[in-house]
């Protein structure tokens, strides 16, 4: 009667695929979390390795070509995280429209409510993207639908998330406050006053929220896969480093024997790897 059935089952598919893209946030979240970390012990042991190279007497010239690809590497990912200080203490003496000349505007909306670290762990694991508009130039709830909408991977006409795609990122700081719309307090509502043309016009903005949702949980899943084989993959280097680093003993590299040589090379050429897996972005939108 009323419509009130299509309504209620709409309310909860909605509530269902909101559940569902919970979980996923949660995950992403715990697993960008463990990779930023893992990126900084690793950036510790990448500048433990290149100094114990640097002591290594006449190394041959390509080692030092090796050296400085590494701390080209190492320069671009601390460039992200000052970026990202500058962005939220902007964000925060409420200067946004200074930030609009960095690449990190639509973060720095966000920086606050977000945390540094979970900014951090943001910025370097999925980069800066355009969004066409100085996000940081907005403000009140046209900044907020910009910075999600940027987070939530890009508009839904784009192909991204959306607003609801965003809050899945924003996740990254725990409990942020955003909900939904239309799901609290609703159905009480609609079941006892609105009319069945009301009921129907409703059950639809929830279904297509839904959608919003569902698209969003199959990019974050993707999120998920990508970011689950960095943290794998970046652990792993990080084994092979150590344990290179190890294994070469003395400090003249000349007096080295072949296989001795044979190790350093490897030692360098790891270490590259790693500071490159350091620096590996995961792109938000799917590659065509």
């Amino acid at each position: 009667m009323f419509n009130r059935k299509l309504f209620n089952q709409a309310n909860e598919d909605l509530k269902l695929a909101d559940e569902h893209y919970q979980e996923q946030g949660n995950i992403l979240a715990d697993q960008v979390k463990a990779l930023y970390q893992l990126r900084i012990t690793s950036i510790a042991l990448i500048k433990k390795v290149q100094a114990h190279v640097s002591k290594l007497a006449k190394t041959p010239k390509d080692f030092q070509v090796t050296q400085h690809q590494i701390m080209l590497e190492i320069e671009a990912f601390d460039l992200k995280e000052k970026t990202v200080k500058r962005a939220g203490h902007q964000t925060t003496l409420g200067a946004g429209a200074a930030a609009t000349g960095t690449t990190l505007a639509a973060l720095g909306v966000a920086v606050a409510t977000m945390g540094p670290t979970a900014a951090m762990g943001i910025a370097t694991t999925f980069g800066v993207a355009s969004t066409g508009t100085a996000i940081a130039s907005l403000s009140g709830a046209a900044a907020n639908s910009a910075a999600l909408a940027w987070l939530g991977m890009g508009t839904v006409a784009a192909g991204g998330g959306g607003m609801v795609g965003g809050t899945a990122l924003l996740a990254l700081a725990g409990p942020v406050g955003w909900t939904v719309a239309g799901i609290a307090g609703t159905a009480s509502v609609v079941t006892g006053v609105l009319t069945a043309r009301k009921n129907k016009s409703e059950a639809g903005k929830l279904v297509a929220q839904r959608l919003d949702l569902e698209k969003a949980s199959v990019n974050i899943a993707r999120l998920i896969e990508e970011v689950t084989y960095l943290n794998v993959a970046t652990e792993r280097q990080r084994t092979a480093v150590r344990e290179a680093n190890k294994a070469v003993t003395g400090t003249d590299y000349t007096a080295f024997s072949l296989d001795e040589k044979a190790q350093a090379g490897l030692l360098v050429n790891a270490t590259l790897t790693l500071a490159q897996l350091v620096n590996k972005e995961v792109a938000l939108h799917e590659e065509d």
